[in-house]
C-alpha cells in the first residue's frame, strides 16, 4: 500500500475519531451516561485534540514525499504510547491551585506533539532525500 492511501485511511481515520471524541465529551447530552469526568476528561479530550492535529497533518503530508511522511509517521507511533499513560496516571482535577490536571496535560501533550511534528516535517523536508549508496 502506497503512502499516499495511507494518509487518505489516516484522514478518514481521524475524522471517525473525531466524532466519537465528541460523542464522549457530550456523553450526558447523548445520553450515553453522566460520567462526563470519566468518558469526556479522560477518553474524549485527548481523542478530540489528537484527531484535529493527525487530520491537520495528514493533509499536509499528501503532498510531501514519502520519506517525510515515514519520519512523521514513525514518531507518531511511538508518541501516542507515553502521552495516553501520562494523560491516564494525572487526576482528572488537581488538587492544588498549581498542580496540573488531565486537561493541562492533554494541551500539554497535544502542542508538543504539534510543534515537534513541525519542527521533524520542516526538517525532513528541506533536507535533501536520503540516496541509496553502492
Amino acid at each position: 500500500m502506497d503512502y499516499k492511501s495511507k494518509l487518505k485511511k489516516l484522514s478518514y481515520f481521524s475524522v471517525v475519531i473525531f466524532v466519537v471524541a465528541i460523542i464522549l465529551v457530550n456523553s450526558h447530552v447523548v445520553g450515553l451516561c453522566d460520567c462526563t469526568d470519566l468518558l469526556g476528561e479522560t477518553f474524549g479530550m485527548p481523542l478530540f485534540f489528537f484527531s484535529i492535529i493527525i487530520f491537520i497533518f495528514s493533509l499536509i503530508l499528501r503532498k510531501l514525499p514519502e520519506y517525510v511522511f515515514r519520519s512523521w509517521w514513525r514518531f507518531t507511533k511511538y508518541y501516542f504510547i507515553p502521552t495516553v499513560i501520562l494523560i491516564v496516571i494525572f487526576p482528572v482535577t488537581a488538587d492544588s491551585m498549581i498542580g496540573p490536571d488531565r486537561e493541562i496535560m492533554t494541551w500539554a501533550m497535544a502542542i508538543l506533539f504539534l510543534i515537534i511534528s513541525v519542527i521533524l516535517i520542516l526538517y525532513k523536508s528541506f533536507r535533501k532525500r536520503p540516496t541509496l549508496s553502492n
